[in-house]
């Protein structure tokens, strides 16, 4: 959908986080101010995928052409012992010991201190009202109570809210959390002290440090949200924007390098639909090889960017070796979600947020209502490795955030869910639009993965296609040596996706039908 007298577009993976833009839009609020009522709303009603117990990554592309990153990523205790992870061969993915300090609410304040107009006490407000007042429970997150039973169960405070009668909530009953409801009151009257410096912080690292954390309140006063220099590179013309480390989006940056290296060097564009996919498959699933084995914290590990998008993304281009097979952690059942929105006076914003796995580390804080990510699930135990876990370390990350420039002027906002393969799905949309699908169609369109997103998944070999593609999408797959399995048409494991972008005759936006959302332009 687009219009020539667009003035603002959202797109979110619930329509009422849409709602909630909206309104703010109406009211008089920017993008940033709509991106923020967008994405407190999402922690009510995905609180699977999300939740101020969480971290948040955010691009901000501003009128002037500037963009900014803003990195709400947390740290390891300080105190921390490495001895709790001596006898381990891969991090815990739940538990005490996987909780950072969450960095989303940090995030939030930066923005809104910053680019906002309206206050984040206004952009919080939908939220608050629904935590308290109550919401259906959404068809996706239905399913996450339903697989994630157990979790639920086992966790007090899960248990309190989810299943109040012994049994976890179906979709569409009603979901109430008045204690979340006061936590996003205190953080709209005193902004992010509400959670670093004050009793949602005593709470939270009391209830951790009965399961075992060395977290401290110091720990939370002490934590800063980074505003960096975001990174980009070019495919057939159009330049795509991304966080630097510890965001995996350098790696969604060397896939586009190597793919516009065949691209040019075969004179042709790639089709993701036919026997391209292939090629495709291939460079993906080296990328996400490298990402898995260089990724860390860029203050401890530094990555050469420079490297990576050039001598090694000319070596992936050239296809000469197979795809990698090597030990993964297991990659996330719920994972993230992604706002994207932009407003007549040339403000965008791409913002990703999330608990990593459905519910994070499986902790609710009974007393503040908030869910606790397990964002050091991503952490190795290997002292070598550049994403070692130790004290006060930020963790390897999934969430990347999207903009792009045409022209070198901004004309996109692109978000996905889908943990390490966020880089593949970014990769595959900037495919699509290429060869010339808009929003809806780019979004909508048969996707694969290669590597699957459910529990306990280590081979990278295979590639989960979703059953609407074509035919020959698996048999080139097959035939370069993939296992293929077929997932349902418009299944989430292939992530989802949300993406607003501007055309001559104005904005258009488009939701994933694979999600609970809805894009709107007004």
């Amino acid at each position: 959908m687009s219009s020539d007298t667009s003035r603002w577009a959202v797109a979110t993976p619930h329509a009422s986080a849409t709602d909630a833009a909206e309104k703010v839009f109406r009211e008089g609020g920017n993008a940033v101010d709509a991106a923020l009522a967008a994405a407190s709303a999402l922690t009510v009603v995905y609180p699977h995928q999300c939740s101020i117990g969480g971290d948040c990554i955010a691009l901000v592309g501003l009128p002037d052409g500037t963009t900014h990153v803003v990195m709400g990523v947390g740290r390891t205790p300080a105190d921390m012992s490495l001895d709790s992870f001596a006898d381990m061969t891969t991090m815990p993915v739940d538990g005490a010991l996987t909780v950072t300090v969450p960095g989303a609410v940090g995030a939030w304040h930066t923005m809104a201190e910053r680019w906002g107009s309206v206050g984040l006490t206004s952009s919080l407000e939908v939220a608050r009202r629904m935590a308290s007042e109550g919401v259906p429970v959404a068809a996706g997150l239905g399913r996450d109570l339903f697989r994630e039973e157990h979790r639920i169960l086992a966790d007090p405070g899960l248990r309190q809210v989810f299943a109040p009668n012994g049994r976890p909530l179906a979709a569409g009953e009603q979901l109430v959390q008045p204690r979340l409801a006061a936590s996003l009151q205190a953080i709209a009257e005193s902004g992010q002290d509400a959670l670093y410096r004050g009793d949602l912080a005593r709470s939270i690292t009391a209830t951790l440090q009965s399961r075992g954390s060395a977290m401290t309140t110091e720990d939370f006063a002490i934590h800063e949200t980074v505003v960096d220099v975001p990174v980009s590179a070019t495919y057939d013309g159009r330049e795509y924007v991304t966080a630097p480390p510890p965001s995996q989006g350098a790696f969604f940056l060397e896939a586009v390098t190597a793919l516009e290296l065949i691209r040019l060097a075969t004179g042709k564009p790639l089709d993701l639909d036919g026997p391209d996919a292939a090629t495709v498959a291939m460079v993906l699933g080296d990328v996400a090889e490298d990402r898995d084995r260089l990724l860390g914290d860029p203050a401890v590990s530094p990555l050469d960017l420079v490297q990576l998008m050039g001598t090694r993304a000319r070596e992936i281009a050239q296809l000469d070796s197979a795809p990698a097979t090597g030990p993964r952690n297991p990659p996330p059942t719920g994972d993230t979600v992604a706002v994207v929105t932009s407003d007549g006076s040339g403000t965008w914003v791409s913002l990703i947020q999330s608990l990593f796995h459905a519910f994070g580390s499986g902790i609710l804080d009974p007393e503040s209502g908030i869910i606790l990510h397990n964002r050091g699930a991503s952490f190795s135990v290997s002292p070598n490795h550049p994403g070692a876990v130790a004290p006060s370390r930020r963790p390897p990350h999934t969430l990347m955030p999207v903009l792009t420039r045409d022209d070198g002027v901004l004309s996109g906002a692109h978000g996905t869910m889908g943990g390490r393969a966020q880089a593949q799905i970014h990769a595959q949309l900037a495919l699509r639009l290429a060869t010339g699908d808009l929003p809806g169609a780019a979004i909508g369109r048969p996707r694969w993965v290669v590597g699957l997103m459910e529990e306990g998944y280590r081979d990278q070999r295979t590639v989960g296609v979703e059953a609407n593609a074509p035919a020959a999408v698996a048999h080139a797959l097959r035939a370069t040596g993939f296992e293929v399995t077929e997932l349902p048409a418009n299944d989430d494991g292939v992530g989802h996706s949300q993406m607003v972008r501007r055309y001559p005759s104005g904005l258009a936006a488009a939701s994933d039908p694979r999600s609970d959302g809805s894009a709107r332009i007004g």
